[in-house]
């Protein structure tokens, strides 16, 4: 394969898919560590400006706009609140009263959402490999959810968040695609990451006593990996992706990072792997690759940097 394939939209799309996939997927165990010994406020107000701090300092020596223009303050603070802000927090506290199996799968319902807001609320048309998508991988999520029904009812609250936070995470997409901004990659990054961790910051002091707490080495391991792997690596990824493809199919293409949980639990974790996780990991592979492998296929072989 030549140097030329890998800078075709489609195909980097797939690489990139492939890159944020792993590295979110592990994301859910780790987080769940973390937050067994960080303050959950202060962990997220402090990765968050962390990450966002990175992602600007490799912007600002990166060619490419760095600062947003007055016109994009706005859409890009609202963006930041969904993606970040609402996102970090109502999931951080559903994985506390949710399995972080369960709260992964629960909170990649995120695809079906993009679909619906932007075809009830931005008037985008739905083409069949989006709804088929949509389809595949729902149908792969409730292949691994549906038998646990039970003992997720027992914490409907933690349900209810990792689904708002599903919400919050699809609308600030829609604002992200519909709306763009000028900047490159990695400061669109940075910049959200930083206006999504300043009400964090503001709010903590008033919900939780702010410190530096003892925690384990374990614990600090998690929280390096979810900054800099978590935050600062996938979330490039993620909004490069969102700059590549429409907003449904990126969203469809994160199906893999519960599917993937599964698998890695079982690889690592001896937990269980049969027909079910199998069916659940079918399904939602087919749904990525019917979005995503059609680009492949039509793409221009045009150069796209990862700037």
């Amino acid at each position: 394969m030549t140097r030329d394939a890998f800078t075709q939209p489609g195909l980097l799309v797939i690489i990139l898919v492939a890159l944020l996939s792993v590295g979110w997927g592990l994301t859910w165990p780790t987080m769940k560590i973390a937050l067994s010994e960080f303050p959950l406020w202060t962990f997220r107000a402090a990765s968050c400006l962390a990450a966002g701090l990175c992602l600007l300092g490799f912007a600002g020596l990166a060619k490419g706009a760095f600062m947003p223009r007055s016109s994009e303050w706005v859409r890009l603070t609202l963006a930041a609140l969904c993606n970040v802000t609402g996102w970090q927090i109502l999931v951080s506290y559903g994985v506390q009263i949710v399995p972080a199996g369960h709260a992964a799968m629960i909170a990649y319902t995120m695809p079906l959402w993009v679909v619906v807001l932007g075809a009830g609320l931005l008037g985008q048309s739905l083409d069949v490999p989006s709804i088929a998508g949509v389809a595949l991988g729902l149908a792969g999520i409730l292949t691994l959810v549906l038998p646990d029904l039970g003992s997720l009812s027992h914490s409907p609250i933690g349900v209810g968040l990792i689904l708002l936070g599903a919400l919050s995470w699809a609308t600030g997409t829609l604002i992200q695609k519909h709306y763009g901004t000028g900047l490159s990659t990695l400061a669109s990054t940075g910049w959200q990451l930083v206006l999504g961790s300043v009400p964090i910051a503001l709010l903590a002091p008033f919900i939780e006593d702010v410190h530096v707490p003892q925690a384990s080495g374990r614990a600090w391991a998690a929280a390096v990996y979810i900054t800099f792997v978590g935050l600062v690596l996938c979330f490039f990824l993620w909004f490069k992706i969102v700059n590549l493809t429409s907003a449904s199919s990126a969203s469809i293409s994160t199906l893999l990072v519960p599917a993937l949980g599964t698998v890695s639990g079982a690889l690592f974790l001896n937990e269980g792997l049969g027909w079910r996780e199998l069916a659940g990991l079918a399904f939602i592979s087919a749904a990525v690759l019917l979005v995503l492998v059609p680009p492949v296929i039509e793409s221009s072989t045009a150069p796209v940097r990862l700037e």
